[in-house]
């Protein structure tokens, strides 16, 4: 989970692109839209990250079949777009889950439910597969009213840790459990949201079986700070060290921020006891 920069797209002069693009068979529909789609751009850029309250807008259906058409249909304004979208190397990684190549872009409001925003940059986020696939035509708890994900380019992650992780050494195994506990002053709203997209995402699951990729491509490593000398201050102390890394990169609930200090913190793990990741398949 994590905070990206707001595209710089020219929304406006993308649409008029959209329009102009030649051989486009459905070009009078969105000349026909663009006053209602640039008006819902401005009432979006207004309500942000609160979208999911904005007003329904009035299409026909022809209009509403070529907005999302433009965005299906590789031309090149599409073309266009999504290489704006895609160029910075943050966002190379889904913003959504912190794990994943974000290969693909996830319609914040979907574009199923909401057509006029199907080709708006600000609505258009980069994910991975299975972020974009779990996420669905899903936006608010219909029980609460509390929308059900973050908007990487509007909501900020909280600065203050929520993200646990329980460790258990086992005999040929190591197990973590990832987990959410609401700080001191955060609203129930607020919490609510988070938990919602780390349930909703699937996130302790994906985060536990990462961390366990992760830590077996950092065996060898661990090895050589235990050393000889069986020095098991010494993986402590470089455990903190990544921990603090991806900290100042990423905030105190990185995945890989909350992993090393918690591996850090076990005594037994420092102590050689890492070398279960050896027997782990």
């Amino acid at each position: 989970m994590r905070r990206v920069p707001v595209p710089t797209v020219d929304d406006k002069a993308m649409f008029n692109a959209f329009i102009a693009a030649k051989r486009w068979p459905r070009r009078a529909q969105l000349e026909a839209a663009r006053g209602r789609v640039l008006e819902a751009y401005d009432e979006y850029l207004d309500a942000a990250p609160d979208v999911a309250a904005l007003p329904d807008v009035e299409l026909t259906d022809e209009e509403a079949e070529a907005l999302i058409h433009a965005y299906e249909v590789q031309t090149k304004p599409m073309a266009d777009l999504r290489e704006k979208l895609t160029k910075p190397i943050i966002l190379a990684q889904c913003p959504f889950c912190g794990l994943n190549e974000a290969s693909t872009l996830d319609h914040y409001l979907p574009k199923e439910l909401h057509p006029q925003f199907a080709v708006f940059s600000r609505n258009l986020v980069p994910s991975c597969s299975p972020c974009n696939t779990r996420k669905s035509e899903l936006i608010v708890d219909e029980a609460t009213d509390v929308r059900l994900f973050l908007h990487p380019y509007y909501d900020a992650v909280p600065s203050v840790p929520f993200v646990t992780l329980n460790v258990t050494l086992l005999p040929e195994a190591l197990s973590l459990h990832f987990r959410l506990r609401r700080p001191a002053g955060m609203s129930a709203a607020r919490f609510q949201q988070l938990r919602s997209h780390f349930r909703m995402l699937r996130l302790a699951d994906r985060y536990r079986r990462m961390s366990l990729v992760y830590l077996r491509e950092r065996r060898r490593a661990l090895e050589r700070f235990y050393g000889p000398a069986r020095d098991a201050r010494q993986v402590a102390a470089e455990l903190i060290q990544e921990a603090q890394d991806f900290e100042h990169d990423f905030g105190p609930n990185d995945w890989r921020a909350i992993l090393y200090r918690a591996l850090a913190a076990d005594d037994e793990f420092c102590d050689g006891g890492f070398r279960v990741l050896h027997r782990i398949q």
